[in-house]
């Protein structure tokens, strides 16, 4: 849709279109079925290469169908540990190569890497004798569905398998549980994670501040280092006496009684009241606006942060009480990022530290957000703090919702556009929410 296509990580692939699951499309859009794939590998890797592309897998994330399948590069160091390769080229002959997405870190392991990794709680043995139900979830390698075989004591989830090229997926979560040393967090040194986590406990006790540790986002998001470095120039000129925020504030009852000061709707969120108000909102700018952007891109994410913006201010201008109250802050843009947020990522992780208590404990972010937007709404309906723009935050945080799925889906069917093997969320026309939900209800 524009410029900012470009700075996704999502290249187009040959115009031969992919075979999906059991089918290949043909001219008019009909299926057809295709052969069977023998068990023989010297004939079943004469019809593997269709998903690949120069010899790299071609394939839409199974799980969250937000991004193509990439390559990632483990090797062991000097201790034995795995590490992952920063560059291709560092790669080597005991180098294991696999295939994950950057968004929800779902991993495809091909025959024989899950059981090299190592580290697996379960034995891979036992994963050739399990039966499985069918799974919505469509082979990378395009064999079709494959099946889901629960794992009692272990995981919560049934994991998937290709019956055919005995191919093995994991979501984010299961590959923590049964393969740590695939993430990040597994291959770093214990004293060091510690010492880390350690840290974070001491801060979180003075600022009370969620940490995203399970999701680094990829990629650069000019955007919010656009907005950073702005918010925090706009903030050192109010300061020094270069510019005054009550020029530019936003005041609800002048607005009410004069359409002139239209302008106060877009200039009131580069101000901030104090370092404090400005550090905690470029703080969450930054934790979930990285990852949003990088899904969003560019030009989408700035229309997100505009539009939430404005939506905030008008819903506090029109519903707030505190007519006289002047509004400054980013909160309603950034409101409507963390709703975005809660969209892509709900399941990701944030890690929190208990007030009064502090205990450390990992929750998922759509705990953490519907708690932080049913806190918004009491205290905009009960609460007479005005010195707080509740309103703002709602109205923000309602924009993100609403255009979210629709961001989503466009991003979801460029991507399957992109690749040589769709997700079963593209075949079936369904969102990968139905399908999990469809995948559970049978379980």
């Amino acid at each position: 849709m524009g410029d900012d296509d470009k700075d996704f990580d999502v290249e187009a692939a040959p115009p031969v279109r992919a075979s999906l699951g059991e089918f290949r499309w043909g001219q008019g859009g009909a299926p057809r079925p295709l052969p069977a794939i023998p068990d023989a590998p010297e004939v079943r890797s004469k019809l593997e290469p269709r998903a690949l592309v120069d010899g790299v897998l071609s394939a839409q994330c199974p799980a969250c169908s937000l991004h193509e399948l990439v390559q990632v590069y483990l090797d062991r160091d000097r201790r034995g540990r795995w590490r992952q390769l920063r560059d291709k080229r560092e790669a080597g002959a005991s180098t294991l190569e696999l295939d994950a997405c950057p968004v929800c870190f779902g991993i495809w392991f091909d025959q024989g890497e899950f059981d090299e990794l190592g580290d697996a709680e379960v034995d891979p043995a036992l994963l050739k004798t399990l039966m499985g139900r069918s799974a919505n979830r469509m082979c990378p390698h395009g064999h079709g569905f494959m099946n889901e075989h629960a794992l009692p004591g272990l995981i919560r989830t049934p994991i998937d398998r290709c019956p055919r090229c005995r191919g093995l997926w994991l979501d984010g979560d299961e590959r923590h549980s049964l393969a740590h040393s695939s993430t990040r967090e597994g291959q770093e040194d214990p004293a060091l994670r510690v010492a880390k986590r350690g840290f974070i406990w001491a801060a979180q006790i003075l600022t009370q501040l969620p940490v995203e540790i399970e999701n680094p986002a990829s990629g650069r998001p000019w955007v919010v280092y656009g907005l950073v470095a702005t918010l925090a120039a706009v903030y050192v000129a109010s300061v020094l006496g270069l510019v005054y925020a009550r020029d530019w504030a936003l005041i609800p009852g002048a607005l009410r009684a004069s359409a002139s000061l239209w302008y106060t709707l877009f200039t009131h969120p580069f101000f901030h009241a104090d370092w404090f108000h400005l550090l905690g909102n470029l703080y969450f700018l930054y934790v979930f606006g990285d990852n949003v952007e990088h899904i969003f891109g560019h030009l989408r994410f700035c229309a997100l942060v505009v539009l939430a913006a404005l939506a905030g201010a008008l819903l506090q201008a029109y519903a707030t009480t505190a007519i006289a109250t002047p509004v400054i802050g980013a909160s309603g843009a950034i409101a409507g990022v963390i709703a975005a947020y809660l969209w892509i990522f709900p399941r990701a992780r944030l890690l929190q530290t208990i007030p009064f208590v502090f205990i450390q404990v990992k929750i998922p972010a759509w705990v953490y957000v519907v708690t932080w937007l049913g806190v918004q709404v009491a205290m905009a309906l009960f609460s007479a703090e005005v010195d707080f723009a509740w309103f703002t935050h709602i109205g923000g945080f309602i924009v993100g919702a609403a255009l979210s799925p629709f961001v989503i889906a466009w991003r979801r069917r460029r991507v399957a556009a992109s690749v040589r093997v769709p997700s079963a969320a593209f075949f079936l026309n369904k969102s990968p929410d139905e399908v999990r939900h469809a995948r559970h209800k049978r379980a």
